[in-house]
């Protein structure tokens, strides 16, 4: 899992790494970002379950703005660290949130955590052409898994001089498994799902 390089890091940490790699990488803009996270935690949790200072968006323009300004700013402090606690009912919405493919990277080290690969539960995704790009985008992660590999392997050996490549593939083994492991899923699903076989034979008449 990409979490063997971040030993003992806390998930707030976890969490902010990947999105401060997706800040990095110009793949998220922290105010449409924090109005995601907003409309998501705001719809989630429970107005006496909440702990953070989310805003409705509210009737008006002005409000809305208002609100937007407000919530960016909590989002914002976040990310960059100025305030130090991560609140755990924002953890949800704010993965979810995230842009893949960091927010699979994100969720894989979260899982890794206790030893575990985050699968989708395929009742989510049962369209037919979400099923089908199941297998699409396993047979892609195992194209990107053999680049990846490629270079460790050129030698024929692997060793600390590989250490430069393993990371990332490291990351994309991960990928692969997940996606693996999704489709191993949706078959067996299937399996399970399907009525017993009868063993009792119908008698014709003679």
């Amino acid at each position: 899992m990409t979490n063997i390089s971040h030993p003992g890091e806390p998930r707030s940490r976890t969490i902010l790494r990947h999105t401060r790699k997706a800040v990095a990488d110009g793949a998220l803009r922290v105010l449409p970002f924090s109005e995601a996270v907003a409309e998501r935690y705001l719809a989630d949790t429970r107005p006496d379950q909440r702990t953070v200072n989310l805003r409705e968006q509210g009737e008006t323009m002005d409000a809305a703005l208002k609100a937007q300004r407000a919530n960016g700013q909590v989002i914002d402090r976040l990310v960059q660290g100025i305030v130090h606690t991560f609140p755990a009912d924002l953890e949800d919405a704010w993965v979810q949130c995230l842009p893949e493919p960091y927010r699979q990277h994100c969720e894989q080290d979260l899982a890794a955590r206790r030893g575990h690969l985050p699968v989708q539960d395929p009742r989510a995704a049962a369209a037919p052409a979400q099923q089908t790009a199941n297998l699409g985008e396993l047979l892609a992660e195992m194209g990107e898994t053999a680049i990846a590999l490629a270079p460790i392997f050129a030698d024929g050996k692997v060793d600390a001089s590989d250490l430069q490549h393993i990371g990332p593939a490291l990351e994309q083994l991960g990928d692969l498994l997940t996606k693996a492991l999704q489709l191993h899923t949706r078959l067996a699903a299937v399996v399970i799902d399907a009525p017993a076989p009868s063993n009792v034979s119908t008698l014709r008449r003679a």
